[in-house]
């Protein structure tokens, strides 16, 4: 009964005031969007609706200002909801923490001895066709599909499938009756007789060789990069995109890998992107150089890894063979993740496959 009158006396108190727009609910919602953010990043052991509103009372001001009277139950419930996507990341550190705690609420993927990883995918490609007549050549945008098997253990092959998917000419080029490579369905079958995995260390393989404590994963990263030509901070970037193509069946490694993602100088916020398979998403690019940008893209609601993408930032200008052309500012090519499994087997490979023998 006491609890009764005490919810009396609170619908007494809101009775004459009016309920909340959504102007008058930004600001609170923008405070604890922060509060959360903030909070993910100090501790991720330590989540929790109870502590994100917890966060978000401490911040000034009156948060609750125009709501209609609620329990704490209720308001922790809005909290939850409410907080995630409330407001868009406002810089790429906050996108990519969101990505690692969209990563570390995955499933990981366990396979058996003698099971295959089975990868599946999108590529978007670029493509340039001389023209016969000799004024230049016509850009393609081709979309091919990819399907990988990688097995659990070492001394078995793998299997990389390609099948075309679409032609389509860029603005300003003509359409091309014939394109090279683009009949039928392409396999490669790679072969090695090591009783232990090759040496690739971001082969998929060898994943679960890679620490997750971020400090450790940062100086692996660091040693691996060191192999590479480029400047510092982009010899990072380059290693950890590669081990975070391959991470989807391991989330629990994608998750830091994030964390160290966002500690590095010249990553940059792309609020509007579309992948390879032509899913809206935001995005953490780096510049490659002057003319190229390479793009992590992630959902714009659930923050889970979509795919890379490599974009012309101006007009770049190729030499193949001595034959000089010009690829237009915003092109864009990439691969856009759609699944990972575990098979059982390896499809049969056709009799026309690409054999090549891995090194031990």
């Amino acid at each position: 009964m006491d609890e009764m009158n005490e919810m009396d006396a609170l619908r007494r108190l809101w009775a004459g005031t009016p309920d909340g727009s959504a102007a008058d609910l930004a600001g609170s919602r923008a405070l604890m969007e922060r509060a959360y953010v903030k909070d993910r990043q100090e501790d991720r052991r330590a989540r929790g609706p109870r502590r994100i509103l917890r966060s978000a009372v401490r911040m000034p001001g009156p948060l609750f200002k125009g709501m209609a009277a609620v329990t704490v139950a209720a308001a922790v419930v809005v909290a939850t909801q409410l907080v995630p996507g409330a407001v868009p990341p406002a810089s790429a550190q906050e996108l990519l923490a969101r990505a690692a705690d969209a990563a570390s609420e995955q499933t990981e993927l366990k396979l058996r001895p003698g099971q295959y990883l089975h990868v599946r995918s999108v590529a978007a490609r670029h493509m340039t066709v001389g023209r016969k007549d000799g004024t230049g050549v016509d850009h393609l945008a081709i979309k091919v599909a990819e399907d990988t098997w990688e097995p659990a253990e070492p001394g078995k092959p793998w299997l990389v499938r390609e099948e075309p998917k679409g032609v389509a000419p860029y603005p300003g080029s003509r359409p091309v009756p014939s394109v090279p490579g683009m009949a039928g369905v392409d396999e490669s079958v790679y072969e090695s007789s090591c009783d232990k995995t090759p040496g690739d260390e971001l082969s998929y393989l060898r994943l679960g060789e890679w620490p997750t404590d971020v400090a450790a994963l940062r100086a692996r990263i660091e040693k691996v990069a060191a192999q590479q030509e480029e400047p510092g901070h982009l010899r990072l970037w380059l290693t950890i995109s590669d081990l975070i193509k391959k991470s989807a069946a391991r989330p629990s490694l994608a998750a830091p890998l994030f964390e160290v993602a966002s500690s590095l100088e010249g990553i940059t916020l792309v609020p509007d992107v579309t992948d390879a398979a032509g899913r809206p998403g935001m995005a953490v690019g780096m510049a490659e150089d002057e003319t190229m940008r390479s793009e992590l893209v992630f959902d714009k609601e659930t923050y889970r890894y979509l795919g890379i993408r490599y974009v012309v930032t101006k007009d770049r200008t190729e030499n193949p063979g001595g034959r000089a052309y010009v690829v237009p500012r915003g092109t864009a090519t990439g691969t856009a993740l759609l699944g990972v499994e575990a098979a059982d087997a390896m499809p049969e490979p056709s009799p026309q496959a690409s054999r090549l023998r891995i090194p031990c």
